[in-house]
C-alpha cells in the first residue's frame, strides 16, 4: 500500500468531523488509523487513536485534531469550508455510485448540508433540484423511480467528471 493511498481513509475522516450535525465516526476513525501504517504513515497521535474503543468519542476527537496537525503536510487537506464541503460532497457521490449511500440520503446530504443555501453558482446546485423533484415523487407517487434514481446517477458521474474532480 503506497502513502497516498494509506492516507485516503483519513483524508475522509478529518474533514467530516468538523460538519455540523455529523459528528465524527470513532468507528471510522479507529478504521482509518489501522491502515495508515500499512502505508507507511506514523505519527504518535495514529498509534494511539487505532487502540480506542467506540465508548471514547472525546479521546477520539483530541486525537483526530492532534493528528491532523501532525499529518497536515502529507494530508493536503482543504483549506476552506467551502472545500471541505466539496470534498465531501465528491465522497458522498463516490458513495453513491458505488452503492454504500441511499440516492436520498446522498442527495439530502449534498443538497441541503454542502451546498451553500445561498448561491445557485454552486456546481452541487443542480443536486438541490433533483431533490427538490426527488420529494416530489415521493409526495404523489410513493416512492423514487428507477428513472430519477438514474438521473441522480448521471448526475453525480458528470459532477465527478467535470466540476467536482
Amino acid at each position: 500500500m503506497e502513502l497516498d493511498e494509506a492516507l485516503e481513509p483519513l483524508r475522509r475522516v478529518l474533514p467530516e468531523r468538523r460538519t455540523v450535525g455529523h459528528p465524527e465516526s470513532v468507528v471510522a476513525a479507529v478504521e482509518a488509523a489501522w491502515a495508515a501504517p500499512a502505508g507507511g504513515v506514523d505519527t504518535p497521535s495514529l498509534w494511539e487513536l487505532g487502540v480506542l474503543s467506540d465508548e471514547e468519542v472525546l479521546e477520539t476527537r483530541r486525537l483526530l485534531a492532534e493528528l491532523e496537525q501532525e499529518l497536515w503536510p502529507v494530508l493536503r487537506l482543504p483549506d476552506t469550508v467551502e472545500g471541505r464541503d466539496l470534498a465531501l460532497a465528491r465522497y458522498c457521490l463516490r458513495d453513491l455510485l458505488d452503492g454504500r449511500l441511499d440516492p436520498l440520503v446522498a442527495a439530502e446530504r449534498i443538497g441541503f448540508e454542502l451546498c451553500p443555501a445561498d448561491d445557485p453558482g454552486s456546481p452541487l446546485w443542480p443536486v438541490r433540484g433533483w431533490l427538490y423533484r426527488a420529494e416530489d415523487q415521493q409526495e404523489h407517487c410513493g416512492g423514487l423511480t428507477k428513472e430519477l434514481v438514474a438521473e441522480l446517477h448521471d448526475l453525480a458521474s458528470q459532477l465527478l467528471a467535470g466540476p467536482l474532480s
